[in-house]
């Protein structure tokens, strides 16, 4: 009985955290509006950095769905191509890539994969300009160097455009469902960008 309590605490904190809408955004926003799209058939897979922590904490996994992550070694740039595998071994199931930009920028050249044969794969980024999981790394256990974790602005929903996909860009949380809906019903493969809060590790 107490165990059940803490989980309904838990999820409504997901939830109070999901719901949020400051500006900038918050990636809690776009985990929990995105997890309470997915089918009952979806197949998730998730990157490594610290959209790992929305991808666990915001989208809740049901019965029927497979969900999937780099594992220990924590390799960066997998998401993308287990999607890739996934919608091609289950073309009748919904196949969502959750990844940041750090690691879609890694291996973004597979997205013409998708293109070059239609693979209806929704890849949701998580776009902060930083390698977000190194810098709080660096912040909790280096005294704060921030050492190289800057990356290069970059216009993924334009690059979705140049590869003959469509792109989105949500920036407003008040947004973020309707332009979810909208990307979600559009065939063949898309990149939404979620462009979010730089610094929310605590948050």
């Amino acid at each position: 009985m107490h165990l059940h309590k803490n989980i309904n605490n838990l999820w409504k904190l997901m939830e109070e955290r999901g719901r949020r809408q400051d500006k900038p955004m918050k990636p809690q926003v776009v985990a929990w509006e995105r997890g309470k799209r997915l089918s009952d058939t979806a197949i998730v897979s998730a990157d490594s950095g610290t959209n790992t922590t929305w991808w666990a904490r915001q989208i809740p996994a049901k019965q029927g769905q497979m969900h999937s992550v780099s594992g220990t070694l924590a390799s960066m740039a997998c998401g993308l191509p287990y999607a890739i595998a996934a919608q091609i071994a289950y073309p009748d199931r919904q196949c969502v890539a959750f990844v940041g930009d750090g690691g879609f920028s890694m291996l973004m050249a597979e997205f013409m994969t998708c293109v070059k044969y239609q693979l209806p794969v929704k890849i949701v980024i998580i776009k902060n300009n930083t390698l977000g999981q190194i810098k709080w790394e660096q912040m909790v256990f280096l005294g704060n160097p921030e050492y190289a974790c800057e990356l290069q602005p970059m216009d993924y929903a334009a690059f979705a455009r140049a590869c003959g996909a469509m792109g989105f860009t949500i920036d407003d949380p008040a947004k973020c469902g309707d332009i979810l809906d909208a990307a979600l019903a559009t065939p063949g493969p898309v990149i939404i960008v979620a462009l979010v809060f730089r610094y929310y590790v605590r948050q």
